[in-house]
């Protein structure tokens, strides 16, 4: 029954959630992706990751079909359109916020008739986890349980099929049929979706009250915020790099990772763009969650934890999974955790100054926590480290590492004063970067020592890294001429330690779009964004990578190259409004700089 069809490409899927789990939803009106509880649980529907093994949960036509969809204006509700040649329908599939009370369902399903009369399928197989077998299902009427699963309630009967809950039923004009999915048992009785739906409907509308800009293009910058909204684990403040595990960086390789975790460095930038944007009050909750691990150290940071502030996030594979398309391994874990990244102290303490600078007040402890990141800094800058991209291969004196480094000591002098050694040590990484570090040919390589370029490095202007802009200008050129295909870039070339190849890094395109308008290159820039807002999918969405011909690759979808959208955005319209001048600067500079299209953001007073 789910063997014949083929794996959906990545680009067919769109994203439900409730700020707790998720779920990915494919045009033909599959489920073929959830974890209802938290992000990083154990998925309830898994055929994203082997259409036979894996569990799912389908409504569609019983018939021939065609598919349009959108998202309800400014929320994470998706509609979905079937055309059939007897008639329309349309399905509301959304997962329901915490609000709504601890015995709410998880995820609706809404189906409802708007002309004709139009037969309809609901086929339902869930999953505990990535176990081998499917569990029998208990099928009374419209509930459908088993142990250690969701429970199913509906108004309409099913019956067993192949071991699958079926339920066949025809919809007219102006009916509605309901699917209801809960954690434990399953009410005698169906809720009421509709109120459920204007409930979520206007939480997520009343979220999107606080964007500051409204331009041309707020539509498609709201829809990328609602993005890293969803991703967000309200009960922490965390938030997940991507809502899935193990879809491929290459078709049949093995570069396949669980993303469902916190990664420092994500996060810091996230909360950036969504302060930069208007969304203020998302990261004093992250605050919370970094001062909680701050508690846990000694001054190192993990560059990774669990959306709870676990470390252990041991890697295991899941090896009767076939992996999306073939690409195996499946993975659960993921043991970049076990890996030093140096530059999440700058991340966290580019925030902190952003928060501050917006009229927040920093806590004692949070001030002594950025401290303590300063002197980690300013101690260790200049050691080996294990680079943003998680290479398996020994550590290396990265130019990015060192770059945010700097913005550590750079922002600890200018929110707690100066210090003798954050001064020294500030002045001794920029002396580093800009005298031993560059290359003979004069630009920027990956690390110390190397040939190679990193779409890493397109980063340091944006931070207020002091660079030599001719050498700056350089590095871009080598980034497009070595690492760029058309409007797309990859991260690097060189060896990784890792076997085969990955797909052109979104981030990096957008990263080099900034570049290129902080040198004034604003034509090549727009070019740039304008192709790159063409690789969205139907409803808005962006995946981690990009093969050469656009289709996706990796996890998704990514909250990185949701927030090199929006970074993006805001960077040409600033650069409309005050040309290269009003891109100088911090991250924080930029923030508090207005256009006729973006009011600068404020801390709320209350």
């Amino acid at each position: 029954m789910s063997g014949d069809r083929p794996y959906q490409p990545i680009e067919a899927y769109a994203l439900i959630g409730n700020c707790e789990g998720c779920a990915l939803v494919a045009r033909d009106g599959a489920i073929d992706w959830a974890c209802l509880e938290r992000f990083d649980a154990d998925p309830v529907f898994s055929r994203l990751l082997d259409r036979r093994r894996g569990g799912w949960f389908t409504i569609q036509p019983a018939g021939r079909f065609e598919t349009a969809r959108q998202y309800v204006s400014r929320t994470n509700i998706l509609e979905t359109t079937f055309s059939t040649p007897t008639g329309l329908v349309t399905l509301h599939d959304f997962m329901v916020p915490k609000a709504a009370g601890a015995d709410r369902p998880r995820l609706v399903r809404l189906v409802t008739g708007i002309s004709g009369s139009v037969p309809m399928v609901a086929l339902y197989r869930p999953l505990d986890g990535f176990a081998e077998t499917f569990a029998p299902l208990e099928i009374r009427g419209g509930r459908v349980t088993a142990p250690d699963h969701p429970g199913l309630i509906s108004d309409v009967e099913f019956a067993s099929e192949d071991g699958a809950a079926v339920a066949r039923f025809t919809l007219e004009a102006a009916q509605d049929r309901s699917f209801a999915l809960t954690l434990g048992a399953p009410p005698e009785t169906v809720p009421d979706l509709r109120a459920l739906l204007e409930e979520a409907r206007r939480a997520w509308a009343l979220w999107t009250r606080d964007a500051t800009y409204r331009g041309p293009i707020a539509d498609e910058l709201v829809r990328s915020a609602l993005v890293l909204k969803a991703l967000t684990y309200e009960p922490t403040g965390a938030i997940v790099a991507a809502a899935t595990t193990s879809l491929p960086e290459e078709i049949g390789g093995i570069r396949n990772w669980d993303y469902r975790f916190c990664w420092i460095r994500d996060a810091c930038l996230s909360f950036y763009v969504l302060k930069k944007f208007g969304m203020v009050r998302e990261a004093e909750a992250f605050f919370g969650f970094v001062a909680d691990l701050a508690d846990r150290t000694t001054g190192a940071l993990a560059p990774l934890y669990s959306i709870a502030g676990e470390v252990d996030l041991t890697e295991h594979t899941i090896a009767h999974f076939e992996g999306w398309r073939g690409s195996a391994p499946v993975r659960h874990g993921n043991e970049a955790a076990e890996q030093h990244q140096s530059d999440a102290y700058g991340q966290v303490l580019d925030l902190i100054y952003l928060y501050e600078r917006l009229g927040g007040t920093l806590s004692e402890a949070m001030r002594a926590h950025g401290a303590q990141l300063a002197d980690f800094s300013a101690a260790h800058w200049h050691e080996p480290d294990a680079g943003l991209w998680e290479p398996r291969k020994p550590e290396e004196r990265y130019l990015h590492a060192a770059i945010m480094n700097w913005v550590a000591l750079d922002r600890a002098i200018r929110l707690f004063g100066e210090r003798s050694d954050w001064c020294r040590e500030r002045d001794r990484i920029v002396a580093c970067v800009n005298g031993e570090a560059v290359h003979a040919d004069g630009y920027y390589p990956q690390y110390i020592g190397s040939d190679d370029v990193d779409a890493a490095l397109l980063i340091a202007p944006m931070v207020g890294f002091p660079v030599d802009e001719a050498v700056f200008a350089r590095t871009v050129d080598a980034i497009i001429a070595r690492l760029g295909h058309d409007h797309l870039v990859y991260r690097y070339r060189n060896d990784d330690g890792l076997p085969g190849h990955e797909g052109t890094f979104l981030i990096c395109a957008f990263w080099l779009l900034d570049a290129l308008l902080w040198l004034g290159r604003d034509g090549e820039a727009r070019t740039r964004f304008e192709a790159l807002r063409a690789l969205q999918n139907d409803v808005g969405l962006y995946a981690e990578e990009a093969a050469e011909d656009g289709t996706f690759l990796g996890n998704f979808p990514q909250a990185f190259s949701h927030l090199a959208f929006i970074h993006s955005g805001l960077m040409l319209d600033l650069f409309a409004h005050g040309g290269r001048a009003a891109l100088r600067g911090t991250y924080a500079d930029r923030a508090l700089r207005e256009t006729e299209a973006r009011r600068a953001p404020r801390m709320p007073t209350t």
